[in-house]
């Protein structure tokens, strides 16, 4: 293995349970109310009053199981086992099926309607929880959980997943989580995380219907989101996928590129695995090219009308970029890669890592400072990125 490998994979060892998952594991549990904080402070004081957010709750599912599977450490199938437990007590709506938006941090439900993009992530978490564990009860909830979004969310006309619905799955328009613009009826993030979504679950469900509406996500993505004149994704568009802003999500382009190929990989059909390898390919360019900052880590965002970047860098792109670009070295075996996705890990070690009270920050500034009015836990910030990135590396060095 080269040097640069054992970098990667080192550090991603060490960080996994010496840190990151450590942390987690020691100021997120909420042993009064069951479940974990809704929020947890820069101090690492929690807010024991936080609602809670089924985006955070199910990605701690997805996490804690893949982080078993990946070192056996029995600590995490005890966590994995408590998120499995509270999201399906809580969240899971009993009467009319799927999963709530938040709940207090007593458990009782405070906003009942359908986030289409909370709902991929219980399937997401669930199919982990499934695959890992055997457990048919979790497979099952995710597969019924795919019929209320196949049924309820999807557009027969112009295709795709509206955004939001009532608690009775009846489909509200022109609300979104992400935007007031009422123009807005499609995203990208939406599509990406439900594609995510569908493809774990084929792991274990191999149906022929399933099969069919991944490669049918998959393409979409591909011709509708995915602009081809510079290879990155349109952020929000309108019901006919008209875009809606020129704006670049570069975090969300690296992503794409390898989950993408990696939807194609688990479908397994050469046709389709030959078309997500140029598109992966040229996504990694658009974003090496386009998106890489001085500190050797990627930029959030970046605003064409304007010329500009925006302010700070987040925790998540960080992460992504190196398991995009080290996804990329993998198909093109171009050094340039492989630079930039351990230039990205040296731009987390350096800035993100929190040495005096464990854990990551979640956002710091332009010049690398952290900001201690971000939560390093809350609805959204979360270790499922930064899980996965270690995940991934250890997965693919021992391949």
């Amino acid at each position: 293995m080269n040097e640069k490998y054992c970098k990667l994979l080192s550090w991603a060892k060490a960080d996994l349970e010496g840190n990151l998952m450590k942390w987690w594991a020691e100021n997120t549990v909420d042993e009064k109310n069951g479940g974990f904080y809704g929020a947890v402070k820069y101090d690492n004081s929690p807010d024991e009053t936080a609602d809670r957010f089924i985006v955070l709750n199910a990605r701690l599912i997805w996490t804690y199981s893949a982080c078993y599977e990946t070192t056996g450490n029995e600590k995490y199938k005890e966590l994995a086992e408590r998120a499995y437990r509270y999201v399906t007590t809580y969240f899971y709506d009993e009467k009319y099926g799927g999963f709530y938006t938040w709940v207090n941090y007593k458990g009782e439900p405070v906003a009942t309607h359908k986030f289409t993009y909370g709902n991929a992530f219980a399937v997401y978490g669930l199919s982990e929880y499934a695959r890992v564990f055997n457990c048919g009860e979790a497979k099952k909830l995710a597969q019924e959980t795919v019929k209320l979004l196949d049924d309820n969310m999807w557009d027969a006309q112009y295709g795709g997943y509206h955004e939001t619905a009532s608690r009775q799955w009846h489909y509200t328009p022109n609300v979104t989580m992400l935007i007031s613009d009422t123009r807005v009826q499609k995203t990208m993030n939406t599509h990406l995380h439900m594609v995510e979504a569908y493809t774990n679950l084929l792991r274990i469900d191999d149906s022929k219907k399933l099969r069919s509406r991944v490669r049918e996500l998959l393409y979409l993505i591909m011709n509708k989101i995915l602009n081809r004149d510079n290879w990155h994704f349109y952020l929000f568009q309108a019901r006919d996928w008209t875009p809606i802003t020129p704006d670049l999500t570069l975090g969300h382009d690296i992503e794409g590129s390898w989950l993408l190929y990696e939807t194609a990989e688990i479908l397994g059909e050469p046709e389709a695995l030959e078309d997500t390898r140029k598109v992966a390919v040229n996504m990694a360019r658009a974003a090496y090219d386009d998106g890489i900052a001085p500190n050797g880590g990627m930029h959030t965002e970046y605003h064409p009308r304007e010329r500009r970047y925006s302010a700070n860098f987040s925790w998540w792109e960080q992460n992504e970029a190196v398991v995009g670009f080290l996804n990329a070295y993998q198909l093109t075996k171009e050094e340039k890669f492989l630079d930039a996705a351990l230039a990205a890990l040296e731009c987390i070690d350096k800035y993100f890592i929190d040495r005096s009270l464990g854990g990551w920050y979640a956002w710091v500034n332009d010049d690398g400072t952290p900001q201690n009015h971000r939560n390093k836990s809350d609805g959204y910030t979360c270790p499922y990125h930064n899980a996965r990135m270690s995940i991934e590396i250890i997965k693919r060095l021992r391949k």
